[in-house]
């Protein structure tokens, strides 16, 4: 019999896809993205041109960011998060990772928050609801003016299995 179990602090891939480029961020050391993966997510950003006041931006010149940086989102995500939900919903082991997009506003409020990944196991859920009570991230910049853009944000959830341990004979 195994039993699965979720450690909250394995993986926690928090850059944002289109922020992996920004100098102050590192790429993450584990479950790398590959420019495919990367334009595909992209891709899935729908066109929303309104009014010039009301405009939110695709590409930026500095992308919005959780305030602090990627070790305050780390932080963040190993106090709120709930690891053990994907294992309470019947998840498999395995290496998912969730991606939501969501807009930051000038004011660095998120709004607009979706999934784009449909993993299912409450995982999508959970990371919507940690956004939702996120404090104000840091809104982007277009032509020295903050501006409302779109973000997308990972996160990834391991899943292992652990054996059970042996009994000595005796």
């Amino acid at each position: 019999m195994t039993v699965k179990q979720a450690y909250p602090a394995l993986l926690f891939i928090a850059l944002s896809v289109i922020a992996l480029s920004i100098p102050s961020f590192s790429r993450p050391s584990l479950n790398a993205l590959n420019a495919v993966e990367l334009l595909n997510i992209r891709d899935t950003v729908p066109a929303n041109d309104t009014s010039a006041a009301g405009k939110i931006y695709e590409s930026v010149e500095e992308e919005a960011y959780f305030a602090g940086g990627e070790s305050a989102w780390r932080r963040y995500l190993e106090q709120n998060l709930n690891p053990s939900v994907p294992v309470d919903n019947g998840a498999k082991a395995g290496l998912y990772t969730v991606y939501i997009q969501f807009v930051v506003d000038i004011d660095g409020k998120i709004s607009d928050i979706k999934p784009l990944t449909k993993h299912g196991f409450g995982m999508e859920a959970e990371v919507m609801r940690i956004l939702r009570k996120s404090p104000s991230w840091v809104s982007a910049i277009q032509h020295g003016r903050k501006v409302r853009a779109y973000r997308k944000q990972p996160v990834s959830f391991q899943i292992v299995e652990e054996k059970k341990k042996r009994r000595g004979r005796g």
